[in-house]
Formats: structure tokens, sequence, C-alpha cells
């Protein structure tokens, strides 16, 4: 006669600790299979264009290219426009404007990227000093990773 194994705290454990490196390993993976796409038009108004570059990538695993402008209104109100735009997807990426090509805490936050690819608009907030933020970035919050830059000239 064979004995059956037994269920034992042990086992236990294993399949919930394996469970959650599962769990884990989709929740940080799946980003880099999904893509988003957008199109929008520039908004009404923000017909001049203050700076603008192309985007480069940070190293040889985080993609990123396209057109970035900052586009203003003329009276004070800026925006950062996006055109085919295209991105690598990952947990938490975000925009920034900075001085330098470098991330830092100083820099202005723009917020969650919308959309992995595509034409679109993120909103800059108002006293934001444009004359001195020559970069745009797109940063990895949780990991600290750089994945591009755009001199904006």
């Amino acid at each position: 006669m064979t004995a059956h194994p037994r269920v034992t705290p042990k086992r236990i454990v294993a399949v919930l600790v394996a469970a959650l490196v599962i769990a884990a390993v989709w929740y940080l993976a799946s980003p880099l299979f999904i893509t988003t796409h957008a199109t929008v038009d520039a908004p009404a108004g923000f017909t001049q264009v203050a700076k603008q570059g192309v985007w480069q990538d940070a190293d040889g695993r985080h993609r990123v290219s396209g057109v970035a402008k900052i586009l203003t209104d003329g009276q004070g109100m800026y925006v950062l426009r996006l055109e085919d735009f295209s991105v690598t997807n990952g947990p938490d990426i975000e925009f920034f404007l900075s001085s330098d090509a470098a991330y830092d805490g100083g820099d202005v936050p723009l917020g969650d990227v919308g959309a992995t690819t595509g034409s679109y608009n993120v909103a800059i907030p108002p006293g934001a000093d444009i004359g001195s933020l020559n970069y745009a970035i797109v940063w990895c919050v949780p990991f600290r990773v750089l994945f591009g830059t755009a001199h904006l000239t």
C-alpha cells in the first residue's frame, strides 16, 4: 500500500510563496507586452512651439522614439506635445521635465505615461520655469530606471 503525501504546513507555505512569486512576476512583466494608443489633437489655441526635441533611448533595453514639443497658448500656459511617440511599457512610467538629462527629485512631474504609442498632450503645471527645463524624461518610478530623454531646444 502506498501512502498518500500529506498536506503539511511546509508544503502550504511553499505553494503560497510560489503563487506570490508568479503574481509578482506577472505584475512586473506584463506591462512589457501591453501597448496602448492615443490620437489626440493639440489643444485649441496652443499653436506656438516654445521648445522641441527628438526622443532618444537611454539604453538598449528601453526604447523611446518620436518628437516632444512644448506648446504654449502665448498666455503662460504650456503642454508637452508628443508626436509619433512610442515607448517600451513598464510599471509606473512617468513623464518629467528636467534641467538636464538625468532624473532627480527636483524635476517637474507631469504624471503617468498616458499611452505607449501615438500623439497626445500632457499638461505642464502652471508656474513651471520653461526656460530652465531643457529635457523631457520618461522615468520608471519603482525601479528608478531612465527609459529615455528628449533634449528640448
